[in-house]
């Protein structure tokens, strides 16, 4: 997923670069009143629905969210039942959506009253796609600057963009923390700091994650909750050799105490997913984590010998067994997150332009079909649900004549592997050309074919 954070992190560049002599101005400076008092409104209405609940004040910004209440009394959203079941609306649910990076995370770098978003939901509804999984904060430390600056003025554009998906009925798979060097780097703390629950990044982003959910757990347009993004593909790769596992870190080299293990991982999961437990007892949960790495029983079980002075140790490279890998799925989704992720980039893999259909996660060469079923089968086993939340980006065939080919059987072999949910590496900031059009057109017809099984209770969720 290399190339991919390549990509994000040089579009959100840009986006700083082009906005760099009006960012003070507009979206890291501007006020609630500035803004417009209608998009404050959301925290006034919670805090007038919670007279009983004492507020609090974050330690980290000026911001009071309430303390620990159920924000979601009407059972709003993607819920996971006993058996690991997911549904919408009391239904049992199943779907195909995009990823969407750009609605919020590039919205809030530019003019307030141009919102592209608005549109983009709009075509996502013709094709019939009603759901996106999106960032609720920015890629890198500039963004935890300005919330920290004004965190009400912040959340103004991220008002609008639930509003607009509100109105046009767009759900929203939501991303509390996208990239996980960003809040330690912002704070001045190492990356394992994660694994420390006094630590003030854990604090700040449990302070963080309070504020985001009390204020839109009422709302009808998030679906689901999402801790970060691909986290795991980052954890115990710590080597005291070869110091190359690391981005963003362009002054400086990494120490030991840069990177975390598995278990400091999931410290940082579990204190999350309370929080947001606290205030949303319904919504599903999920990790957003990446493919399990082929050796990550291994490697976590050699971090767990890491030398304490230098948080260092040497990495075990030996691939999973099938056992393995199923209770690797289940360390990385520690109760109480409640669903299993994982993502897997689709296309040639080495550039050869032959399309790659196999996969040997554990010394065996298995078709995708079989891959996906693996962890669907592991969720089952935890009785937990089961997410593909990142396929059929092809980044390395776009023009391909036999592409649509290859994402229709993709398709068909997650709906075949028992998966409900699904969302395709769609775009960094909304476009229907070209490929972009096609997949959206695939998609929109697989979920009619869900809607005609009776398994697409889209329009309940809004009633």
């Amino acid at each position: 997923m290399r190339l991919k954070y390549l990509l994000v992190m040089l579009m959100t560049l840009a986006f700083l670069f082009a906005a760099c002599g009006k960012a003070e101005e507009v979206s890291p400076g501007i006020t609630a009143s500035e803004a417009g008092e209608s998009e404050a409104g959301t925290q006034e209405e919670i805090q007038e629905e919670n007279e009983e609940i004492a507020m609090v004040r974050s330690s980290f910004f000026e911001y009071d969210f309430p303390g620990p209440a159920d924000c979601n009394p009407d059972r709003i959203g993607l819920h996971v039942g006993e058996d690991g079941s997911i549904t919408l609306a009391g239904k049992p649910f199943g779907g195909f959506g995009v990823n969407y990076f750009g609605a919020f995370a590039h919205y809030w770098y530019g003019d307030y009253e141009n919102q592209p978003f608005v549109e983009a939901f709009r075509k996502l509804k013709e094709y019939g796609v009603d759901f996106i999984r999106m960032p609720f904060g920015g890629y890198w430390t500039d963004y935890y600057e300005a919330f920290s600056r004004d965190p009400d003025g912040v959340l103004s554009y991220l008002d609008r963009v639930v509003e607009a998906a509100e109105q046009a009925q767009v759900g929203i798979i939501a991303s509390l923390f996208w990239h996980d060097t960003a809040l330690p780097q912002y704070l001045g703390e190492h990356r394992s700091a994660m694994g420390d629950p006094e630590s003030g990044t854990v604090r700040y982003a449990r302070d963080y994650a309070a504020a985001v959910v009390s204020r839109y757990a009422g709302s009808h347009a998030v679906w689901a909750w999402e801790i970060g993004n691909e986290y795991n593909l980052s954890a115990d790769l710590c080597d005291t050799v070869d110091w190359n596992w690391l981005s963003a870190y362009p002054e400086e080299e990494p120490s030991g105490f840069d990177y975390y293990s598995s278990e400091e991982l999931c410290v940082f999961y579990r204190q999350i997913a309370d929080v947001i437990r606290q205030y949303d007892g319904w919504r599903m949960i999920e990790t957003g984590n990446g493919e399990m790495r082929p050796f990550a029983f291994a490697s976590a079980n050699a971090s767990k010998h890491m030398k304490k002075e230098t948080h260092s140790w040497t990495v075990n490279w030996t691939l999973n067994t099938r056992e393995e890998f199923d209770e690797m799925n289940g360390r990385m989704t520690p109760d109480p997150l409640d669903c299993v992720c994982f993502h897997l980039q689709h296309g040639t893999g080495d550039g050869s332009a032959a399309y790659v259909e196999t996969m040997k996660p554990w010394g065996k060469t298995v078709s995708q079909r079989e891959y996906f079923t693996a962890y669907k089968e592991a969720a089952d086993r935890l009785g937990k649900g089961c997410i593909f939340g990142e396929m059929g980006d092809f980044l390395d065939m776009n023009g391909a004549p036999d592409l649509e080919e290859h994402f229709r059987s993709l398709i068909d072999d997650i709906r075949a592997s028992g998966i409900q949910i699904a969302l395709t590496w769609q775009f960094q900031d909304f476009t229907d050309a070209g490929n972009d059009g096609m997949k959206l057109r695939v998609l929109g017809e697989a979920n009619r074919q869900f809607a005609e099984e009776g398994l697409y209770p889209v329009d309940e969720a809004w009633k």
